[in-house]
């Protein structure tokens, strides 16, 4: 890694060089051999100061490791610091190492300053040709995306006088990932129901009766239009069609962070409610897609995942909801909804989450005409519930 490098230099090094200048003048003019090597001395000591704060540090490699830990809240995780020094030994040096406070030192609590992050300082000496590797434990406080914004190497002189201070150039590739903790949603079983359609699953009342499966022995209790005389005929006794089980499944989530031109102030409860759904949406095998209205770069303006499931498909999710902050830009929560009637295919549900407007109820009721069912997110005592999405009703002016 290259390193933004700058000295401190010592107060007493001006005073201990016009010191040994003094004594060289008065050296010459008393002919004094003591006198002349005791300024020869102070001398030597500031050079030799000067040139190792010029050297030390030029040859000291970083190993900038690619590595993503994935934690929950109260998971311990590590940060691994691996220098290789080439150059002049260094010596009680001081490293400080600054990260989010998305994570923190084992054992303390969530700081509620408002310094975004933490900083640690370990006592850090490193040979000549040696390599070394730092370990910093920690613990995941909240959710969020942790990384290591800086490092600062202090490298004390020799002799006591100045510092070279290292900064690193870039940032560092090792980051923590903390999930959001999902609480529960009132009525999100009841509402979210199975409906006939074309995703196959493991159990349902409805069949796709194009295309048949197989076929299987005839019990009294199945259908006579059921039967397949052919196979019937080929086996010589009845057999009945089977078919594959299908239904309709699919969700679209999406999320306002907006209250007018700042962040909304219930946005971790959403967060943790939209974790909840898709726990639930990833036991239940149904997909979902996700949008977001916080601006991002790209031919989709907005924080978008495409319909998916699975374990991959959540994992992307949950990773999702943790960049979230209060330091995104968001786009209009409209304007997400508009981009999604005209680009995105609907789903059977359509959930929406945050503050609604006027404008945002008339783009509403342009996705339910896709064929959605509408279900409205919300927080009551600290739970979300989950409910139909009801419109308020026009006021008629009587005549």
């Amino acid at each position: 890694m290259n390193w933004n490098k700058y000295s401190v230099d010592d107060r007493k090094i001006p005073g201990i060089s016009g010191l040994a200048i003094l004594l060289i003048i008065v050296s010459l003019y008393i002919n004094s051999k003591l006198v002349l090597f005791l300024a020869c001395f102070f001398l030597t000591i500031v050079i030799s100061n000067q040139f190792y704060l010029k050297k030390a540090g030029n040859q000291l490699y970083f190993e900038n490791v690619n590595e993503k830990s994935r934690l929950f809240v109260d998971d311990k995780g590590k940060w691994t610091l691996i220098f290789r020094n080439e150059g002049y030994p260094i010596l009680k040096g001081e490293l400080k190492v600054y990260y989010d406070h998305f994570v923190g030192p084992e054992g303390e609590k969530p700081s509620s300053s408002l310094s975004l992050l933490n900083e640690i300082a370990i006592p850090f000496s490193i040979y000549s040709k040696q390599t070394k590797q730092i370990i910093i434990p920690f613990s995941a406080k909240m959710r969020g995306i942790s990384k290591i914004r800086k490092l600062e190497y202090h490298v004390p002189s020799l002799l006591g006088f100045g510092e070279t201070v290292l900064e690193s150039r870039y940032y560092l590739k090792q980051q923590a990932v903390v999930y959001p903790q999902p609480i529960p949603v009132k009525g999100l079983k009841e509402q979210i129901s199975i409906l006939q359609g074309e995703n196959a699953v493991p159990f349902s009342v409805y069949e796709d009766r194009l295309g048949p499966l197989g076929t299987r022995d005839y019990v009294p209790s199945d259908s006579f239009n059921r039967i397949n005389w052919k196979a019937s005929a080929r086996k010589q006794a009845l057999q009945t069609k089977i078919y594959e089980k299908i239904s309709e499944k699919g969700l679209n989530i999406a999320l306002n962070v907006s209250d007018g031109h700042s962040i909304t102030s219930g946005l971790e409860k959403m967060i943790s409610c939209i974790t909840e759904i898709a726990y639930y949406a990833f036991n239940k095998q149904i997909p979902y897609s996700l949008c977001i209205n916080v601006r991002t770069a790209g031919s989709t303006p907005f924080l978008y995942l495409p319909k998916g499931e699975g374990k991959e498909h959540l994992q992307k999710v949950l990773e999702t909801l943790a960049s979230i902050s209060t330091q995104n830009t968001s786009v209009p929560y409209d304007l997400m909804l508009s981009f999604f009637n005209r680009h995105i295919a609907a789903q059977p549900f359509f959930i929406h989450a945050g503050i609604r407007t006027g404008d945002t109820n008339h783009m509403l009721q342009n996705v339910s005409k896709k064929g959605a069912r509408l279900l409205d997110l919300k927080i009551d005592q600290g739970h979300g519930l989950l409910c139909v999405l009801e419109f308020p009703q026009e006021r008629r002016v009587l005549s």
